[in-house]
């Protein structure tokens, strides 16, 4: 399972199921605080699903959000057995918190 967390201005309950619609955004104003083309969430969602996961997302108006991305457990045939074992980096509970200006990442 991997999630990802945010502590922005949260998206209404009436706009939950349109956020993974390509080119739709919660806020569509010409005036909106933030960029994007609203491709993003679909793109993800489009990924997660083809490797057989499901993408989903707790909002709050306010508080903010947390997307949760799913994925089935795999082996690959032929993997080296001295690498570690899934089941073994799940075992040490491994949370990476990251701090990220998103006005560092646009042009």
């Amino acid at each position: 399972m991997i999630s990802v967390k945010d502590t922005g201005a949260g998206i209404p309950r009436e706009k939950l199921s349109h956020i993974f619609d390509r080119f739709r955004q919660v806020d569509m104003s010409f005036t909106r605080a933030y960029g994007g083309s609203g491709i993003g969430l679909s793109l993800v969602k489009s990924l997660v699903e083809k490797h057989g996961g499901k993408i989903s997302v707790n909002s709050e108006p306010g508080k903010g959000s947390e997307f949760i991305i799913e994925l089935p457990r795999a082996t690959i045939p032929g993997a080296a057995s001295n690498s570690i074992s899934s089941d073994e980096a799940c075992a040490k509970n491994h949370v990476e918190r990251i701090n990220i200006e998103f006005s560092d990442i646009y042009l």
